[in-house]
Order: structure tokens, then C-alpha cells, then sequence
């Protein structure tokens, strides 16, 4: 079976590029014959260019479309295109609908905040052009064989959109990481300088720089008050936050001047190049996540399967084993991360037992059943 996985590859490191590269790394591992095309370089021109087995970069989406509608010879295409809602649906036509191939259309967190197509998914406007978008979208969504959603929310506005229950899977985005030697070195030593000399390490991450409801998104506001707060206790407290992409600098740069302001220089540290995150969990004491929007958080799962003890905002059901604040509180989320380290034994042993669920196997088992129904399908 050929595989086709179409969506963001980083660098930048995001939810949905790890995702897609973890799960390369899966499917070379046991011999999956797949390629990847990678989104990034259409938002970002330093992604090019790709020198990864596997990866082809997508450049000029309309002459790739027409390209690959003649010439692909995948059996699947599995198509995680972030809020690229346009290719989500130009794929679930042509390619499900004409080509007759089989898609799996993968649906993550903040995806469902596109903000013309999900507008006109729940309130379909009035004119020619809005109910056409709308009757597209909720077709490309039908056409595809499994619609893969990352949290149960999303699924149940798949099947209030008449999507077929037995076509809907609600599964994590997490993806266990291969630890690799490289992935370790790229780090930079400031970086492994700064953790060497500080205790505890609390670490956060975020894409990059965004906001919902005029607010910081990930955060990053509530995570240098909580480092300010817990100085005074802890004095070589250092928080590692990873920020892969910057994006508003205007922003970053008055979150450094609060960081100044504080006194907090010597114990805050953004972590701004490119690379994995799963090495610094891997040192860390305690993970936060204090976003004030999320899907089913990737680097969460990941913490939790690393054995991290991790706090997160009550904003989204979040898996076992996190310990939980009020969304945008953050006295309570002082508290909550203070409890943590304060009873760090009994947190770090509920760790030891914690089985963390990971999208893999239930990925690989939609591959093998579509599979057999082309051999089915071949076979009559």
C-alpha cells in the first residue's frame, strides 16, 4: 500500500508537523512505502528546501493540484492540512469523489477555528457564495473514508453535520517519539547550561505567538507570573519556554520587558530555534500548558508519556493523570503548580503507572482495514 501524507513537516515544530513526522518515522520503521508533501513552505519560504527521504515541499499549490490529480499513484491519501480548510475540501472532491481514492481527512485542535469555514458550518450565511462554501465543505468532509478527530468535541460536530458514525474516529495526535541521539545534540547547550543550573525546571511550548479572544493563546503571560511568583520559594527556579516561531515580535519583545521588570532575567529562558521538545521534557520537573483554547495538545501527551508531572487549564477535557486550573486564573494556577512541586514524590509516582493513549496503533489500524478493502475491491 502507497501512502500519501499531506501537511505541515517541520521545522517549524507544531502540533501537526510532529505529527506527521513521528508518524513517517513509524511507517519507515516497519516498511510503509509512503511520501510526504509538505504545506509549510506555502506560509513559510526558510522550509525550503527539503533534503529528508520522503519529503516533497509544495511550492504553488494550484500547479501541484493539478499535477498530482494526474500523476499520483497512492492508494491513500491521509490529509492533515492544519486550518487549510480550501485544500481539506479541494481534496475531499477531487481526489475522493473523482479519483475514487481513498482519504483520511485528519481534524486538530484549532482547525474547527477557521474563521470563515466553520462560520458558515454553523451558521450557513444567507447568500449564493456562503451556502455553497458550506454545501462544499460538508461534502469534501463526506467524501472521505475516515474522518479523523482529535478530541470528541470535533466528533460531535462531525456528526451533526450528517457525517456517518462508523466514519468518524476520535483519536489522540500524539505520536511516541523515536529519542534519538541527534535530536539530543541539536539542542543548544545555553540550553542544557541553563537546566544544568537551575532547580526545579517547570517548561512550556507553543507554535508560535498567537491570540484568541484578545488573549495569549498559550499563555505566556500566566507562565511568567507563575516563574516571578515561585522565585521567592524557590530561588534557582528556571523555566525553559520553547518557541520554535516567534511570530508577533512586537509581543515577545514586551513579554521580555515584563520578564526585566520582574527580576526575573536569570530564571526565564525562551528556547527560539527550531528543534525537538521532547528533549527538554525529558529534563524537566514539571510541564505547564495554560492555554486558553486547545484541542487534544500534543506536547501534553507527550510530558504525560514522558513521566512529567503536568498542570494544564480546565479549558478542554485533558487526559488522566494532568492536574488541572482555572482557565485564565492565575492565582490558581500558581497554586496548582506549587501543590505539584511541594508533594513532587507522590505526583512523580502517579506518574510511574500512567498508560498514556497515542494515535499510532489506531492510525495503522484504519491503514490495514482500507487495505483490505482494496484488496477486496481489486480482487472482484
Amino acid at each position: 500500500m502507497k501512502i500519501d501524507i499531506i501537511g505541515s513537516y517541520p521545522p517549524p515544530y507544531g502540533g501537526m508537523s510532529i505529527h506527521v513526522q513521528r508518524l513517517s518515522e513509524h511507517l519507515e520503521k516497519i516498511g510503509i512505502n509512503h511520501t510526504i508533501y509538505d504545506t509549510t513552505a506555502l506560509r513559510n519560504a526558510q522550509a525550503l528546501p527539503r533534503k529528508e527521504k520522503h519529503v516533497v515541499a509544495i511550492t504553488s499549490p494550484l500547479k501541484w493540484l493539478l499535477k498530482y490529480f494526474f500523476q499520483n499513484d497512492a492508494d491513500l491519501v491521509y490529509l492533515c492540512v492544519g486550518s487549510s480548510w480550501k485544500l481539506r475540501l479541494y481534496f475531499g472532491l477531487i481526489i475522493g469523489l473523482i479519483r475514487r481514492k481513498k482519504v483520511i481527512i485528519v481534524i486538530g485542535g484549532n482547525d474547527l477555528s477557521w474563521p470563515y469555514a466553520i462560520s458558515c458550518l454553523r451558521e450557513p450565511d444567507a447568500s449564493f457564495s456562503g451556502k455553497l462554501v458550506t454545501k462544499l465543505v460538508i461534502c469534501s468532509l463526506k467524501q472521505a473514508s475516515f474522518i479523523v478527530c482529535v478530541n470528541p468535541d470535533i466528533s460531535s460536530l462531525m456528526l451533526s453535520l450528517g457525517i456517518k458514525p462508523s466514519r468518524i474516529e476520535t483519536i489522540p495526535g500524539f505520536v511516541p517519539p523515536l529519542v534519538k541521539k541527534e535530536d539530543m545534540t541539536e539542542i543548544p547547550q545555553e540550553v542544557w547550561g541553563f537546566i544544568e543550573n537551575h532547580s526545579p525546571i517547570i517548561s512550556a511550548n507553543a507554535f508560535r505567538i498567537r491570540f484568541y479572544q484578545n488573549q495569549d493563546l498559550y499563555g505566556i503571560d500566566m507562565c511568567i507570573e507563575l516563574c516571578a511568583s515561585l522565585k521567592s520559594a524557590y530561588p534557582q527556579i528556571g523555566f525553559v519556554f520553547n518557541l520554535p516561531d516567534i511570530g508577533d515580535y512586537d509581543y515577545f519583545n514586551e513579554l521580555k520587558r515584563r520578564i526585566t521588570e520582574k527580576g526575573i532575567e536569570d530564571n526565564f529562558l525562551f528556547q527560539t530555534e527550531p528543534y525537538q521538545f521532547y528533549p527538554i521534557l525529558m529534563k524537566s520537573d514539571v510541564f505547564v500548558r495554560p492555554t486558553n483554547t486547545d484541542g487534544d495538545a500534543v506536547s501534553l501527551r507527550e510530558a504525560l508519556y514522558l513521566k512529567t508531572p503536568s498542570v494544564a487549564s480546565d479549558v478542554v477535557p485533558r487526559p488522566e493523570g494532568t492536574v488541572l486550573f482555572k482557565n485564565r486564573d492565575v492565582a490558581d494556577f500558581i497554586a496548582r503548580v506549587k501543590m505539584v512541586w511541594d508533594n513532587y514524590g507522590y505526583y512523580k509516582s502517579k506518574m510511574e503507572s500512567l498508560e498514556v493513549e497515542n494515535g499510532l496503533s489506531k492510525i495503522l489500524e484504519m491503514y490495514r482495514r482500507l487495505a483490505s478493502k482494496s484488496k477486496v475491491s481489486h480482487n472482484c
